[in-house]
This record gives structure tokens, sequence and C-alpha cells, in this order.
């Protein structure tokens, strides 16, 4: 369970990049809302639904900035367009006009192209080290199954809980 301490970042969903031992990992500016969020409090939540099979998984832990290399490799893995717009800095900022946004985008754009390895100053990549892994499996009558796996200094812990 999350204390009043801890924050559940969920606001805007996000891809998931990878899964590795060093935890699930996704990216963001450190400036935006989410990267702010994340300084002043790194635990997080990500939560992951199947409409069509009703099942969900569910993460929780602390979260770690990678480094700078990581980091830079993650952005410069991205298309051309996503780094263009990240490059801008401007993540869940207020949009007047789509014309601005359109001409920014461009300048960015020729700004990659003059400097191909030209990473976005703020640009992150994170994990969330997982503290629990939740799985929940839907049925209709209501017979749901929830399994969670605790980590602990022995290793995982398995309980199955009420739905």
């Amino acid at each position: 369970m999350l204390s009043d301490s801890q924050a559940v970042i969920s606001h805007k969903k996000r891809r998931l990049k990878d899964v590795s031992p060093e935890g699930w990992q996704f990216a963001s500016d450190a400036n935006s809302l989410k990267g702010r969020e994340l300084a002043a409090r790194p635990y997080a939540a990500l939560t992951f639904y199947w409409a069509p099979l009703a099942r969900q998984v569910r993460v929780r832990g602390p979260v770690v900035r990678e480094t700078p290399e990581q980091c830079a490799a993650d952005f410069l893995a991205r298309g051309a367009g996503a780094r263009a717009e990240a490059l801008l800095g401007r993540q869940s900022q207020p949009l007047a006009d789509l014309a601005e946004r359109d001409a920014q985008v461009e300048a960015s754009l020729m700004r990659i192209k003059s400097e191909p390895d030209l990473v976005a100053p703020g640009w992150t990549l994170y994990s969330v080290r997982p503290e629990s892994v939740e799985f929940w499996q839907g049925d209709k009558q209501r017979r749901h199954t929830w399994l969670v796996y605790l980590s602990s200094p022995d290793g995982w812990t398995k309980q199955m809980l009420w739905p």
C-alpha cells in the first residue's frame, strides 16, 4: 500500500521502453510535470490494462534516473519527429496555436538535421525498481484472481489477494 508521502505518477500515458534487471523503463523530460513530480517523490506505479482479456499488471516501486549515456541513447533511438518535439522542452505546457507548434517543430527538425547527435538536455530515462508486481485476471462471474509478488531481501514472495 502506498503511504501519503509516496507519489503515484498517473496523469499521462507513457510508453514502456524496456523491462530489464534495472527495472521497468520509461522516458520523459526532467522539466516536465512528471519529471518534477519524480524529482520531488521518486516513487511510481505503472499500470497496464488489457480490456479485451480482462487482465491487468501493476508495478510499484522507487524510480531512479538512468545514466546520462543511457538517457542519450534512448533519445537518439527515437524518431526525428519525436526528438524535434522533445527538443522544444514544452511537454504538457499549454498550447495556444497549432501553427506555432508546427513552426517550432519544423525549426527543431532542421536543427536535428544539422546536429544529428543532439540530445535534449532534460531527456531522462527512468526505471521503476519493482517492490511489488500485481497480476489481476477478471472473471465474468466476478470471481477475479489477484496475485501480488512482493520483493524482500530474501527474494520474491507470492500472495493471493481477495478481489
